[in-house]
């Protein structure tokens, strides 16, 4: 049974604030956002899968309403502590599940990475 997803097998980077939030179409990745010590951990060791505490992924245009909402949250507006985390969406698309509180919220498409995944009917 899989229990994570390795960096490179789903391409897993680190990106610029900037240019996540500025590009204008859609592209095939989805993105996470963590403090510099988790993003850390994560590079080294892949997303795990957990069901009972998934991973939360957002498609580009809610990576602003992400950094937002953590400046309401983060002591003293520092966020600047925050690293943007993208991966190849279609490595990861069939653990994935709809994540409608944080997509009404954010106005973009979010998931949790929970590792239920999708089988085809044959």
């Amino acid at each position: 049974m899989r229990t994570r997803f390795l960096p490179s097998e789903i391409r897993l980077t680190r990106i610029p604030s900037l240019a996540a939030t500025h590009a204008k179409e859609a592209d095939g990745f989805l993105y996470h956002i963590a403090n510099a010590s988790m993003a850390s951990l994560l590079l080294q060791e892949g997303l795990p899968l957990n069901k009972r505490h998934p991973l939360m992924l957002t498609e580009q245009n809610g990576i602003s309403a992400w950094l937002a909402k953590l400046s309401d949250y983060v002591p003293d507006n520092n966020s600047a502590d925050a690293v943007i985390l993208r991966l190849r969406r279609i490595m990861v698309e069939d653990a994935l599940e709809p994540d409608p509180d944080h997509t009404a919220e954010f106005a973009s498409n979010c998931y949790l990475l929970s590792g239920n995944f999708k089988c085809a009917i044959t």
